[in-house]
């Protein structure tokens, strides 16, 4: 009896070991569905360069000192009462690679933008801490973060309390934005500049639960919105079509999608009617700097 309990626990050893490495190269959750870039951890790509954290997924350019894109899943469970706690240089970053610090951004006229929201990782602290490393942040104008931007973040949090699972990629594009100081196309000082970004992005996939696959009917939230002050809260005035997002910053959504499918859901606007008190001022959901 002794001899067939070692045996079968051997086999069961033996048998776990080799799934290990299948488990361990199962791709995030956060991408899914694919990344936007080929970008890698590997310090020869500094300008898309791969941080993984269990919170969310980006692309870090150490040129532009500011993320590429931001991916990550939003389910209702990671939606919580954490507090907010202070930005953060990335630990994460290797030698050579500026540590951007939090103090770039003052008096510069422009907001310390999360690209994944806290509040999206609000479930538990460490989760929201994680979104404060400065990697995950770009100079938003307060009227774009404040107004339009939040007021898509609420939204996509009122996806997930109807029982929605949305797969979400957002990022900065171009160099130059108008703060509430007027227009930089740089902050910060000496080594630590980062560049202002003209317009940002958004791209959200909207699955109906965890378990769902993506069909041609699917549907996606794209959004490109200007960097200035003359962002309002209606961001369903910016919509457009994921496939305009690629042709503006040159990445490839849903990589791993079939074809025909991504190509019949990256093709359309989105036409949902959006509820009014999502498109207007809210004055507990307005986002500190």
């Amino acid at each position: 009896m002794r001899t067939v309990t070692k045996h079968l626990c051997l086999s069961l050893l033996a048998l776990f070991l080799t799934l290990a490495p299948l488990n361990a190269a199962e791709p995030s959750p956060n991408v899914r569905f694919g990344m936007p870039s080929p970008a890698k951890a590997d310090t020869k790509q500094r300008e898309d360069y791969l941080i993984e954290r269990p919170q969310y997924t980006l692309s870090y350019n150490a040129t532009t000192r500011r993320p590429n894109w931001v991916c990550w899943r939003l389910r209702k469970a990671d939606i919580g009462k954490a507090e907010r706690g202070p930005f953060e240089p990335d630990p994460l970053l290797p030698k050579g690679f500026a540590k951007v610090t939090s103090h770039a951004y003052d008096g510069s006229g422009f907001d310390r933008d999360h690209m994944c929201p806290a509040k999206d990782r609000s479930a538990t602290q460490a989760d929201c801490d994680a979104t404060f490393f400065v990697t995950n942040v770009v100079p938003q104008s307060p009227a774009s973060n404040q107004k339009g931007w939040e007021r898509l973040e609420a939204y996509c949090r009122d996806l997930t309390h109807q029982g929605h699972v949305l797969y979400i990629a957002c990022g900065p594009h171009g160099t130059g934005g108008t703060g509430k100081d007027g227009y930089k196309e740089e902050i910060g000082k000496g080594k630590v500049e980062v560049t202002v970004p003209a317009k940002v992005w958004k791209v959200v996939m909207v699955l109906p639960d965890e378990e769902a696959e993506p069909r041609k009917n699917t549907r996606a939230i794209a959004v490109i919105m200007p960097n200035d002050q003359t962002v309002a809260y209606d961001w369903a005035k910016y919509r457009v079509s994921v496939k305009d997002v690629e042709k503006l910053t040159g990445y490839k959504f849903f990589p791993n999608l079939p074809e025909e499918v991504a190509a019949a859901l990256k093709g359309k606007v989105d036409e949902v009617e959006i509820p009014a008190k999502s498109t207007r001022p809210n004055g507990e959901d307005k986002k500190p700097e």
